[in-house]
């Protein structure tokens, strides 16, 4: 009960501890940095930071799109809040604070491009220079859903379904409130010919929202596969099963 009252008290750019006027760049690097920090496979699923590590997605699920943070900002007054607070950016004492930040935002500048460029590559069957292209940023973004997700998309280009499938484990877990990641997930596993685990990603993926066309979609195509797999009578039982049901 106090918890709840704790999340409604706290705004969600409190929550990132981030500047009513921060810009979307500020927003996704704070992000990436607290969710690196506190991810449960690095907590250790303690419930606390786990609670932190929720509340810091669903901030930044708000935040990270500017539809949805304009409307947000509508709804709390932030334009007042801007006025009124006696907030200030904090500046930097001297250029050797200053310049591991600039050096992580050009870092950042030359992520977004590349990945625009692997993009391009998948686009055109370059699979294997997207994957050389991207893999140099791993080390400093590992944890970047949209790194993860070109990677897989890559990887999947390349055959490689356990690459792929390890690729987009990692982008689920950071952006677990997605549908889209799980759909990716899913259809890399129906690709590889995993039914069972393309359903239960999927199910994920129906969890955030139970109208997704692809996902249901997909689902169908998975009972269609199953039903493909079953010897000839079973299949006629379940079809005598069905017609029951639909006169009942």
């Amino acid at each position: 009960m106090t918890g709840k009252t704790e999340d409604k008290a706290q705004d969600f750019y409190q929550i990132l501890g981030v500047e009513y006027s921060a810009t979307q760049e500020e927003i996704e690097n704070t992000y990436h940095d607290l969710a690196r920090k506190l991810h449960p496979d690095i907590t250790g699923d303690k419930p606390e930071l786990t609670r932190r590590y929720m509340l810091i997605n669903e901030a930044y699920q708000v935040l990270s799109k500017p539809d949805n943070r304009a409307e947000y900002d509508a709804s709390i007054g932030v334009d007042k809040l801007i006025e009124g607070s006696s907030k200030k950016p904090l500046a930097p004492s001297d250029s050797v604070k200053k310049k591991p930040g600039d050096d992580m935002h050009r870092l950042d500048a030359r992520l977004r491009s590349t990945l625009k460029q692997a993009e391009g590559l998948c686009r055109k069957s370059n699979f294997w220079e997207a994957t050389r292209i991207l893999e140099k940023f791993l080390k400093t973004h590992p944890d970047n859903a949209q790194l993860r997700k070109v990677l897989a998309k890559a990887a999947l280009g390349r055959k490689r379904y356990h690459e792929a499938v390890n690729h987009m484990k990692i982008a689920c877990k950071v952006d677990y409130h997605s549908p889209e990641s799980f759909v990716m997930l899913g259809n890399i596993y129906l690709q590889a010919g995993q039914l069972v685990l393309a359903e239960k990603a999927l199910r994920e993926a129906l969890g955030w929202n139970a109208e997704h066309e692809d996902a249901l979609r997909m689902m169908s195509k998975i009972r269609e596969l199953k039903d493909s797999e079953k010897p000839p009578i079973q299949r006629m039982f379940r079809k005598v099963a069905k017609a029951f049901s639909r006169k009942e």
